[in-house]
């Protein structure tokens, strides 16, 4: 399986698509464990009413690498019709049952698979901690920024580069150090001791360790470069979620 950094030229159909395959596996080993940390941490104090206050309202919004479906609701709150795609069956089945809205629809598909040609443009394109596992940015990017409507609105959430994270592939013990990393931010951020617990669970999984091996986060600068580069006027935040960035990028209206 290619890296989710790996350069353009690597970066065929056929390999996107294998890779979504290989991605969608392993997160169906672990849907459980990350169906439990996931609800936690999509509850942290102050973040929905953040995501809320900057939804516009209209008629369609797409949630891409929605896994257990956890923010479509807040979605379908706000737009008529609500599309939830994954490459994992096991956390869509999760969404399914437990964030289902008559005007929200779950389909397996990868990114790349929803086109304007297609499924027409939205009027809000989210992401929560998923964009990184469909690069390269050079394609990705470009290809979100297709899906938005003229006026409408694409908000991604991505996982910051650590100085643990920059000891990949030179420490055999790194990924172990990010998993306790990641439990104490779990921790901070809901105040659960159980949150810490399901984050070193999912963390010191097998295939979450290999999800991790595969897939590069980016740094804060490169998060701010490559969003500038493919969506000019992108504005930055990064106090909503610890360690987390967030891009919002609105299309220019007709």
């Amino acid at each position: 399986m290619s890296a989710p950094g790996s350069t353009p030229v690597e970066a065929t159909a056929e390999n996107l698509s294998e890779r979504s395959e290989r991605v969608g596996s392993l997160f169906d080993d672990v849907a459980d464990h990350f169906n439990k940390i996931a609800e936690k941490m999509s509850a942290a104090p102050g973040l929905n009413d953040w995501i809320n206050a900057r939804l516009p309202g209209g008629g369609r919004a797409l949630d891409a690498g929605c896994g257990t479906g956890r923010y479509c609701p807040l979605l379908a709150d706000r737009y008529e019709q609500v599309l939830g795609i994954d490459v994992a069956d096991a956390l869509l089945d999760i969404g399914r049952a437990g964030h289902s809205r008559p005007n929200i629809r779950y389909e397996k598909r990868s990114a790349y698979d929803v086109t304007a040609a297609r499924d027409g443009q939205f009027d809000a394109v989210f992401s929560y901690s998923a964009v990184f596992h469909m690069r390269p940015y050079d394609q990705i990017l470009p290809h979100l920024r297709s899906l938005v409507a003229p006026g409408g609105l694409l908000m991604v959430f991505e996982p910051e580069r650590t100085s643990l994270h920059d000891r990949r592939g030179k420490d055999a013990d790194w990924l172990t150090d990010v998993a306790f990393q990641n439990a104490q931010t779990a921790y901070r951020i809901t105040s659960d001791i159980e949150a810490a617990t399901d984050a070193l669970h999912l963390f010191l999984n097998p295939s979450w360790r290999e999800l991790c091996e595969h897939s590069v986060l980016p740094s804060r600068e490169e998060f701010h470069e490559t969003f500038s580069a493919w969506l000019p006027g992108t504005e930055f935040f990064h106090d909503v979620v610890p360690a987390m960035g967030v891009a919002l990028w609105r299309a220019p209206a007709d």
